[in-house]
């Protein structure tokens, strides 16, 4: 009983560590999904977040940008909902 209990007790516990090795990795092969990117506008009337044309993505890199008709860039973000813009994006490759 007592090698019994020496030889399952380590076995079990390496099982756990590989199995939560495994479960905790990122896979490295992750395709960056483009999005649209918005800005927000606080002086719209209602709708804050505004979309442009400009592609972005999630994937950490050079800040995702837009210029507007007035040359002023804006730094682009998610949209959360029309009067909230959240995460900020980056630039797709």
């Amino acid at each position: 009983m007592k090698t019994l209990r020496g030889f399952l007790l380590p076995a079990v516990v390496i099982t756990a560590g590989v199995g939560a090795a495994f479960a905790t990795s990122k896979p490295a092969n992750t395709a960056a999904v483009p999005e649209t990117g918005y800005y927000f506008n606080s002086s719209a009337p209602m709708i804050k977040c505004i979309a442009t044309s400009v592609q972005c993505e999630t994937v950490p890199g050079p800040l995702c940008t837009w210029k507007d008709a007035n040359n002023v860039t804006h730094n682009l973000q998610r949209k959360v909902n029309d009067a909230t813009c959240g995460i900020q994006l980056y630039r797709t490759n």
